[in-house]
């Protein structure tokens, strides 16, 4: 698979890969009202969520642009 991320789609991933991680951290220290089940549930969304943002901008390809025929990066 060619890459089909280009800068400024890495950047927003980027960014939104650390409001993530963020925002799973907060929840942890402050709880947000819910149980622990779901807390437990919503943090690890949340990370997962983060994590694909983070590899898909280090790797610079995203499977959901290549089956939507995407391509960001400039040629």
């Amino acid at each position: 698979m060619e890459p089909n991320v280009g800068g400024t789609d890495r950047a927003v991933r980027i960014g939104l890969g650390v409001l993530a991680t963020l925002s799973a951290t907060a929840l942890v220290a402050y709880g947000g009202g819910l149980t622990a089940r779901v807390r437990t549930v919503t943090v690890g969304a949340i990370l997962v969520f983060a994590v694909v943002m983070f590899v898909t901008a280090a790797l610079r390809r995203c499977p959901v642009n290549a089956a939507l025929g995407w391509n960001t990066r400039r040629l």
